[in-house]
């Protein structure tokens, strides 16, 4: 359940925002810009927010998405039942959140709609219903406890839970964005797409669109043509996807020289495809082919060398010798990558 503590810190959070102003053109992608008429993908931003300075890391990537989309930003707290006599100061702390936002992002000549809510009860089930009722289009969060410590096997109940079902794009944020903020004028400045071939992976791309268009920033598309292995059970060679828990004494790379240039072929004409049809759309966009044995540590590889400081991944993808089980690469990507993770839930809807 979402804690609270009673001591409110207007000083730590006001520091918080206290980075550079954000430039609002980057480059020239006209054709590709919506104009303010067209309905923006993300109109309300919810930040659920619980008391803690590692939840407030979500607040100056709310800033900048709601400044530069024209977005809600809604704050919520969720406190237990048990604590309905205290829900005076989440209210107090909420308020003094949204004044500071607004405060904020004046200072850089942006007004935007700030919103504070607080219920009682279930955090996981109160967001998924505040999702519902307020038409949110966008979760932002840290993916850790109170605590400050990941706790399951990949962020924590609520969290876990969040990415799993709500039919909304959901933005993670990890502590260490903290000295992002701390160090850039933008936050986002450039967007990772990776691929895996599959129709479910690619529901990344107009989220990847949308946000590229209307932050004017950078896209690089990214896609692994997979390495094959041999394996011998005994009674004759086969072939399978890498299974690093397989152990290396029955296991060699091998060179299936017809295999792997099918894949690789594969791998180029998808990207040079997307490459093209996003150029046409007036996006600045390259993209990254590697080949390999390891989603996780090509795609996190693939972002520090393209610069980019966001991912954008669906939450699944198509399992088999020619594609990556997206959903355990994303789970292993949130827990080593170094960046924050924008999960389109592709099972949603």
């Amino acid at each position: 359940m979402m804690g609270f503590r009673t001591a409110v810190r207007p000083t730590i959070i006001v520091s918080l925002y206290l980075y550079s102003s954000y430039s609002l053109i980057l480059g020239k992608q006209d054709s590709a810009i919506l104009t303010n008429k067209e309905r923006n993908m993300f109109e309300r931003i919810l930040l659920p927010l619980d008391g803690s300075e590692l939840a407030e890391i979500a607040i100056p990537y709310g800033e900048e998405l709601a400044g530069r989309l024209g977005s809600e930003i809604i704050l919520y707290h969720v406190y237990g039942h048990e604590h309905k006599h205290q829900q005076r100061m989440p209210q107090v702390y909420l308020d003094r959140l949204a004044d500071a936002i607004r405060q904020n992002t004046k200072n850089k000549g942006i007004e935007v709609k700030v919103t504070t809510e607080i219920e009682a009860g279930e955090p996981t089930e109160n967001i998924c219903n505040l999702v519902n009722k307020n038409k949110v289009d966008l979760i932002i969060m840290t993916a850790v406890s109170a605590s400050g410590l990941k706790i399951g096997k990949m962020l924590g109940s609520v969290t876990d839970h969040l990415c799993r079902t709500v039919p909304i794009p959901v933005l993670l944020l990890r502590p260490q964005d903290r000295q992002v903020i701390e160090s850039k004028k933008q936050l986002i400045n450039r967007i990772l797409i990776p691929l895996d071939g599959s129709e479910l992976s690619k529901l990344s791309l107009p989220i990847g669109e949308e946000l590229a268009s209307r932050l004017k920033v950078k896209i690089t598309l990214f896609q692994m043509a997979t390495l094959l292995r041999v394996y011998d059970y005994g009674y004759g060679m086969g072939y399978n996807t890498y299974d690093s828990s397989y152990s290396s004494k029955y296991n060699v790379y091998a060179d299936y020289a017809k295999l792997e240039e099918e894949e690789r072929n594969r791998v180029n004409n998808e990207m040079v495809a997307l490459d093209k049809e996003l150029k046409e759309k007036g996006f600045d966009v390259n993209y990254s082919i590697t080949s390999g044995a390891d989603a996780t540590n090509e795609i996190i590889k693939a972002g520090k060398d393209s610069g980019a400081d966001l991912t954008i991944m669906s939450t699944h993808g198509r399992s088999g010798i020619d594609r990556w089980i997206l959903g355990s690469v994303t789970e292993k990507i949130l827990r080593y990558g170094e960046m924050p993770l924008l999960l389109v839930n592709a099972r949603a809807g």
